[in-house]
């Protein structure tokens, strides 16, 4: 935590992210995280709760 809050406070977590999100920095770590965190288990439960809610059409299997 406190490198993270020194990244911060330096402006190298700033410097670094402005990079990332830049057409030259292609998002290439955002989007490893992105993937990484979608194949988590929880979203898959996630997947079947809210198809429960009454905002999805899909599968649903509650009518509300």
């Amino acid at each position: 935590m406190k490198k993270i809050l020194a990244d911060i406070q330096d402006g190298s977590f700033a410097k670094e992210f402005l990079l990332e999100m830049s057409d030259a920095g292609k998002q290439v770590h955002f989007k490893a995280m992105r993937k990484k965190a979608a194949e988590h288990p929880s979203e898959k439960v996630g997947e079947e709760v809210r198809k429960l809610y009454s905002w999805s059409n899909e599968d649903k299997l509650i009518n509300n």
